[in-house]
């Protein structure tokens, strides 16, 4: 047997290892075992081309699994492929050939946030793949766009080793001789299960004088996007990680006999140590009783390390290390809080003082007083004066007159401050300036629909109330695989903005079972209340708001509207929540055949950044992207198009006819999130792909009204139910629910 590849498996991890069985399976080589240490007895993996043994270990200890698999191994090589990592096509053909006795081989490994699906036919089926590229984060490597699948390498001296000292101290991706190992009692640390890879690969290196690497990636290592549910071991919440970290370099330190490669490792330590203790400053990661332990252990450490080695971090690093050797722990402390304030003093100036409202949030709106009168919302980042804060705003201003101050947040360019210039008792400051920040430090409300920044810190007594902007049908947060669209941490940051949220307000019970797995939010703290923001779709006055609105716009009066409000594609991004949009709709076709009888008003979702050219199209397109409030657009339509935005939740209300034009449907359903609902049996109206198929269902309206009845009726029971024309209301009393001192006017 030539190569042992040792997978440890957790009960959390058995899908995941199913899919690494397809794809060991078809790298087709005969001259592989595979040894899964596992704690569950319910993993099968039968039927695959090569030997495989699945022992048992038992607890979480991935060291202990690890070392199980080591002492049954037969291959005369050791591999170690994690659950959740991947093999490009042909690895181990290219690899086998390579293996030299006492040589160390780095397969290049290729981190990615990207889930496993999709990518994960690519890697098996094709022989040219492309690499995932995460999030646009980080420029593909050169090779990334070449076919990956070449088998050149070249050597690796000492020296490249020391430079990358870093990656060779990670177990992913490397092969090592089984000779080396069983002869030197090499085993991974079971006493540090954290950071067990560290020792194991300091005590390979310290024996083994040859590696070579190859030149294009053969390993795709998937890093967790959830850790919250799915943490890695460097994501997992551990009270003694700093001890583990630290008695890592200190155990590792103490077995190598190299010199060189002793230094290099104590001197990793001391950069990686010097890092760890600015965030743990930055965030107060210490309390008292804890500080002091870590940092006896980092004085013991720093002890007996030579003082020309703390010359790798720069000078003032330098003295705040001393500090902690000589037992100047507090000292240490303020030095590096002063180098953490001279930083973000830098980045103010650099930035010509962009920040500097946040420090004044940070130094001084935090510690301020809570007014009990001051009701702050915000609406879409501070876009416009829009959706559910909108209603509950007017709501309160009319039924408990002259009793708050509202506060309403508007980002730059909006209109936001010309909508509500002549309404009482009502003040517009700028998203993220130094007013903003005051108001969001005293205010005992916040309505918000979207997230609140991420520093924000909700205070004892307070109420934050989010109101969301929607019923889902595409997967969100925790449902979600795939969240190349925003940051590698959204899940996590989503976890801990909602941990504040004081109430969600939903609009229908879908929205309450969706949100307790999709946001992980209680439903407790649910208002099931309806959308405020629909409110006026059930307003007894709706048709004289309607005409009145049309006359706003330009529209005429004797002709019907035809609402198009396509949403954003998850692959069109060009920024952390920015998308690009294509028009495919046959605008021109659609204004030669329906012209006469029709306008169209055309509203795309306001993540999308570039505006529509619809100048051409004369005076039957209204471009009101605009525009602050949809739910005004609902009620001057007569015919809603959409795709997959969730506007058609809220426009059923109105039991008009509604399309879903849906040309990249098979793409958008299976590769980027899928949806809560199966469009082909739920929805109220026609999936159409093409735009005569569009052209042909308005021409016949009233027979796709008739066809798609009963389908709209169950709809609305379902989704429309508590939409009434009294939500505002119901939301309003809970937000003030527990204000002794209001008095409500009827």
């Amino acid at each position: 047997m030539k190569l042992s590849i040792i997978t440890p498996c957790k009960t959390k991890d058995i899908e995941k290892i199913k899919q690494l069985a397809t794809n060991l399976n078809r790298q087709d080589n005969k001259e592989i075992e595979w040894i899964v240490a596992c704690n569950s007895s319910e993993l099968d993996l039968s039927g695959l081309n090569f030997p495989v043994d699945i022992i048992k270990f038992d607890g979480d200890n991935v060291a202990k699994a690890r070392n199980a698999a080591i002492r049954e191994a037969h291959g005369e090589y050791l591999m170690f492929v994690d659950a959740d990592d991947f093999l490009l096509p042909s690895t181990i053909n290219n690899v086998i050939d390579k293996l030299k006795p006492g040589c160390l081989v780095d397969l290049k490994v290729y981190p990615t946030y990207e889930p496993v699906n999709s990518y994960f036919n690519e890697i098996n089926q094709k022989q040219e793949f492309r690499m995932p590229n995460w999030a646009f984060r980080r420029k593909p490597e050169p090779e990334a766009e070449e076919t990956l699948l070449n088998d050149k390498f070249h050597e690796i001296d000492k020296e490249s080793v020391f430079e990358r000292i870093s990656h060779y101290l990670k177990i992913s991706g490397k092969i090592i001789p089984k000779g080396a190992i069983w002869d030197n009692d090499i085993l991974f640390d079971e006493e540090n299960p954290l950071y067990d890879d560290f020792y194991f690969m300091g005590k390979v290196l310290n024996i083994i004088n040859n590696s070579i690497e190859f030149d294009t990636f053969k390993y795709v290592k998937v890093k967790h996007n959830d850790p919250i549910n799915d943490p890695s071991l460097s994501q997992i919440e551990c009270d003694d990680r700093w001890n583990q970290m630290l008695n890592s370099f200190i155990k590792t330190a103490d077995v190598i006999n190299a010199n060189d490669l002793k230094e290099c490792i104590i001197i990793h330590s001391i950069k990686k140590i010097n890092k760890y203790f600015y965030n743990a400053v930055v965030s107060n990661h210490f309390s008292s009783s804890k500080q002091s332990k870590i940092m006896d252990i980092m004085s013991g450490y720093f002890a007996n390390i030579d003082h020309r080695l703390f010359k790798s971090v720069n000078i003032i690093s330098r003295h705040i290390l001393f500090n902690i050797k000589k037992n100047n722990y507090a000292k240490a402390i303020r030095q590096m809080k002063l180098i953490i304030a001279l930083r973000y003093t830098h980045k103010i100036l650099r930035n010509k003082g962009r920040g500097i409202t946040r420090a004044y949030y940070e130094v001084i709106c935090k510690k301020l007083k809570v007014n009990e009168k001051v009701i702050v919302y915000e609406s879409f980042l501070g876009r416009n004066y829009s959706d559910s804060p909108k209603y509950i705003y007017q709501y309160s201003q009319k039924h408990y007159p002259g009793q708050f101050k509202h506060v309403w947040i508007a980002a730059k360019g909006s209109n936001v401050k010309k909508d509500l210039a002549n309404e009482p008792n009502t003040k517009v400051v700028k998203r993220f300036g130094f007013r903003y920040m005051y108001y969001l430090g005293i205010s005992k409300y916040q309505v918000i629909n979207m997230r609140q920044p991420r520093w924000f810190n909700k205070k004892p007594g307070t109420v934050f109330m989010s109101t969301w902007h929607g019923t889902p049908l595409k997967h969100l947060v925790f449902d979600m695989e795939n969240v190349a669209s925003a940051t590698r941490l959204y899940k996590k940051i989503f976890y801990e903005q909602s941990r504040q949220w004081d109430y969600l307000v939903t609009a229908n019970q879908f929205s309450v079972d969706v949100f307790k797995h999709a946001f992980m939010y209680p439903e407790q703290k649910m208002i099931k209340s309806g959308y405020p923001r629909n409110d006026i779709l059930s307003a007894p006055n709706r048709e004289e708001l309607s005409r009145n609105i049309k006359e706003k716009l330009g529209i005429p009066l004797d002709k019907k509207v035809i609402l198009y409000a396509p949403t954003w594609r998850d692959d069109e991004y060009v920024d952390v929540g920015q998308y690009k949009f294509q028009l495919k709709l046959n605008i021109a076709k659609l204004r030669e055949q329906l012209g006469d009888d029709y306008v169209m008003v055309l509203r795309t979702h306001y993540f999308i950044t570039n505006n529509l050219d619809t100048s051409g199209f004369g005076n039957f397109v209204y471009n009101e992207s605009s525009y602050d409030d949809i739910s005004e657009l609902y009620l001057i339509s007569d015919i809603l198009i959409t795709d997959y935005s969730s506007v058609f939740f809220d426009y059923s209300i109105l039991r008009r006819p509604i399309l879903y034009y849906v040309y990249d449907y098979d793409k958008y359903a299976s590769v980027l999130r899928g949806f809560y609902l199966d469009m082909n049996k739920d929805l109220p109206g026609p999936l159409l792909k093409t735009s005569d198929e569009v052209i042909d269902s308005i021409k016949n309206i009233d027979q796709v009204s008739t066809e798609y009845a009963d389908k709209y009726a169950k709809f609305n029971e379902r989704f429309s139910k508590w939409e009434d024309g009294h939500a505002s209301e119901r939301v309003v009393n809970m937000l003030l629910k527990n204000d002794a001192r209001v008095k409500k006017i009827d």
